[in-house]
């Protein structure tokens, strides 16, 4: 009877453990109006808000399940939920469809695409540590600046991430682009089990 006990206290411990990493609240209360229209057509989508966000998920889905094991080992080092990393991530690469680098520019992050080679797969787990730890700095950046709550570090670090620490002057710029797609990208990929 203890056995089942046991089992039965890991099940809930895991099961509780991927639904909300806490350190940066729970995505799966999080609102967002999704992906812009404009991004969404240079992606081929004549739709745009959660529900293109969620189809360019979908697509990039098979490329991006490879890497669950690494994604979750970093999101734990971070304490940063695994599905955000995987909205960042598919967003910058679009799975790894296109090969891509990660390069600081100023205080942003890009994606350097060489448009000589054709797709590769390039995550490792030094890739993947450099872009959260990276969007960790961001979040930290906001959190000093703007103490509100850990949904808002969050908004604001993914905001940051692209646009530098200093493209968050107020409360009001926690909601860009970017940010609104990987979130509606990470609740996706949260249903998916990442």
């Amino acid at each position: 009877m203890s056995v089942l006990w046991l089992l039965l206290g890991l099940l809930v411990l895991t099961s509780s453990e991927s639904s909300s990493w806490g350190c940066r609240g729970d995505i799966r209360t999080l609102h967002t109006p999704g992906v812009s229209c404009g991004i969404g057509r240079r992606q081929g989508l004549s739709y745009c808000g959660v529900h293109a966000s969620e189809r360019l998920a979908e697509i990039d889905m098979p490329s991006l399940l490879r890497y669950r094991p690494i994604i979750h080992t970093v999101g734990q080092k971070y304490c940063l939920d695994p599905a955000v990393i995987t909205g960042v991530l598919s967003r910058q690469s679009h799975g790894s469809n296109v090969l891509a680098n990660v390069d600081g520019v100023g205080d942003g992050v890009r994606v350097v695409q060489d448009p000589g080679l054709y797709p590769t797969s390039w995550f490792s787990e030094a890739q993947v540590s450099r872009v959260t730890e990276v969007l960790n700095v961001r979040i930290k950046e906001t959190q000093r600046r703007f103490p509100t709550t850990p949904d808002q570090y969050l908004r604001g670090g993914l905001c940051a991430y692209t646009g530098g620490a200093g493209y968050i002057r107020s409360s009001q710029d926690l909601s860009c682009d970017f940010c609104n797609d990987v979130l509606a990208q990470a609740k996706y990929f949260k249903r998916q089990g990442f």
